[in-house]
């Protein structure tokens, strides 16, 4: 045997008896008691509660197991952190060599129990590291760095929760009771500062909720690492299901988000009942003096971190609200440099499409925003009973329009003063079937007709500012073959509004039965115009003859008749309807009224 050869079986020799040496002391000085008694009076200190461990075990090569791990509440006895088993493993080859790596740790069913009393206390709030409050830290002088350098590499292979719970009451009922269990497995690596951290892991996770009546169940799986965060979370309630997911870069850094939102049917009005039954905080525990808390002048943006982006889509397959039908909702936002951006909307509504954009600067305080509105081919009649209480009954027809808006705020009276509306409307093929408007006009004529008043279109201009919404409107029918108005309609309902209206031959027939005067604002198509002003409310109008214009209409008429009396007696010729002039020189009686009567 060579020299070189017992060399290396001696060096290997010592190595085996250093090991085993090193075994035997720790196995017979780290004794199970010894070691409870250099870790837990320190953990009891530290905490200010009591601690418990069931077994330890310490072994050079076998690593650490530690079994039965609690740490008590205040009163000693009930667990506010345990797990059920913890075990620490290590590779010694590499630490011989200035690393640590540890090839697992593993917690088994560790369980935490966060308890809020009447009082709005927390259990955790009397740690004695945290009644304490935390000490001062000396600021690091300028040049120096933040983490130093550690005395080995340290990389963990592996990091295995298994089952963990976490279990949440709140007496107060601000907090929903929540039971969670979750599943985590991390590897890291940590270099010889933290500066060079890296990580990788995965978590999965299920909870449910109670909150009132509201028993939300919400899964979800999540892949990370030090730079990246990617998350799919379903959120289930009753038999409605949405799903979230994405991800998020530099969530450390400057966080860039993605979120996109999910879901087969969202049915708003169950939502709307279910939150109305969450308790209030006063009703499950003692009633405190909220305090006054004055209202910020700061944008929106402020509260947002710096740099921060997000974008993402929504997509709905079916939508219910207040009975109303919305098919295929699809909503893509972006959100930087403190500017929200609704790029694309559109769903279907009423048997039509609706589509928007918009654009919301969250830099200015207020909240200022704008955007475009589009309706295309929607039946107002299944429209809107969802969006002003009024029966579908009422008004019918089918609707193009085109709005652009802008505003600021979304509380009155900052909304009515901020927003404008400019845009074009259009109704086709449809009816007013004893709406408040119509109603009026009826009982003033007497033409039960004008109650339900049906029309072949109906288009106009709306302009809205400073709370009033100026329109001016043009429609064609049956019974009214013709009508104008322009006017304004405030807001808050209130009316100022001139209408023209051109009956049909077989109303103006009616209402010359009713009303003499009628005669002479009828043409000689033996249509009716009648000149009307519309106040009150649109729920309470109050209608009255425009007499300004209808005397101007009668003075017209009645000079008109003068005319062709005078005219027929000078000239000895009664004209027939469509007879024109043969001679000029035969008129000169009608000029000359009309020099007299100044026409």
């Amino acid at each position: 045997m060579g020299k070189l050869s017992r060399i290396l079986i001696t060096l290997v020799g010592l190595v085996c008896v250093v090991l085993i040496g090193l075994a035997i002391f720790v196995h017979f000085y780290l004794t199970e008691d010894r070691v409870k008694a250099l870790i837990i009076p320190p953990a009891e200190e530290a905490l200010g509660r009591k601690v418990h461990i069931g077994s330890i075990d310490v072994g050079l090569f076998t690593g650490i197991t530690v079994e039965d791990f609690s740490v008590k509440e205040d009163d000693g006895e009930t667990d506010f952190l345990s797990t059920g088993e913890f075990v620490l493993r290590y590779n010694l080859w590499p630490l011989l060599q200035g690393a640590v790596v540890v090839s697992k740790v593993r917690l088994d069913e560790p369980r935490v129990c966060l308890l809020r009393d009447k009082q709005g206390r927390f259990n955790f709030e009397t740690l004695a590291f945290l009644a304490g409050g935390e000490e001062k830290k000396a600021e690091p002088e300028p040049g120096t760095e933040a983490g130093p350098a550690l005395p080995l590499a340290l990389t963990v292979e592996q990091v295995k929760t298994d089952r963990a719970q976490v279990v949440v009451r709140d007496a107060t009922g601000e907090i929903p009771d929540t039971d969670a269990k979750a599943d985590l497995v991390v590897a890291l690596d940590v270099g010889r500062d933290l500066a060079s951290l890296s990580y990788k892991g995965n978590l999965s996770f299920v909870a449910d909720i109670v909150y009132g009546e509201v028993k939300p169940n919400i899964s979800g799986k999540s892949d990370f690492d030090q730079d990246r965060l990617g998350y799919a979370v379903d959120v289930i309630l009753d038999d409605q299901k949405a799903r979230l997911s994405g991800e998020v870069k530099d969530y450390a850094k400057v966080p860039d988000i993605r979120l996109d939102i999910t879901s087969e049917v969202m049915d708003i009005d169950r939502l709307l009942a279910v939150l109305a039954v969450i308790p209030a905080a006063s009703e499950a525990g003692e009633k405190r003096t909220p305090e006054v808390t004055k209202v910020s002048d700061q944008p929106p943006g402020a509260a947002l971190p710096s740099g921060l982006r997000a974008s993402g889509e929504l997509r709905v397959g079916r939508t219910i609200y207040k009975g109303l039908e919305v098919k295929d909702v699809l909503t893509r936002y972006n959100l930087e440099k403190g500017v929200l951006t609704v790029e694309d909307f559109s769903a279907g509504v009423a048997e039509g499409q609706v589509s928007s954009r918009m654009k919301a600067d969250l830099n200015k305080p207020g909240l200022i925003y704008g955007g475009e509105l589009d309706i295309n081919s929607v039946k107002v009649q299944g429209l809107l009973p969802a969006l002003a209480n009024v029966s579908g009954d009422m008004v019918s027809g089918v609707m193009e329009s085109h709005f652009t808006f802008s505003g600021a705020g979304t509380e009155w009276p900052v909304l009515r003063d901020a927003l404008s509306v400019e845009g074009t409307y259009a109704l086709r093929d449809g009816e007013f079937r004893d709406i408040p408007v119509t109603t009026a006009i009826a009982k003033l004529l007497g033409l039960e007709e004008l109650k339900r008043l049906s029309f072949e279109s109906l288009d106009g201009t709306l302009h809205v500012i400073k709370g009033k919404a100026a329109l001016k409107s043009r429609m064609s029918g049956k019974d009214v073959v013709g009508a104008r108005a322009e006017g304004t309609i405030g807001l808050d309902g209130n009316l100022d509004m001139p209408v023209t209206l051109l009956l049909s031959q077989a109303l103006s027939e009616k209402l010359r039965k009713r009303a003499s005067v009628a005669k002479y604002l009828t043409s000689e198509e033996g249509q009716t115009e009648l000149r009307l002003k519309l106040a009150g409310s649109l729920m309470r109008p109050y209608p009255t003859l425009d007499t300004a214009g209808v005397s101007e209409q009668v003075k017209e008429t009645i000079r008109k008749k003068a005319v062709e009396k005078l005219d027929e007696a000078l000239t000895g010729k009664k004209k027939e309807a469509g007879e024109e002039d043969a001679d000029a020189g035969k008129d000169a009686g009608k000029e000359i009224i009309r020099g007299i009567l100044g026409r």
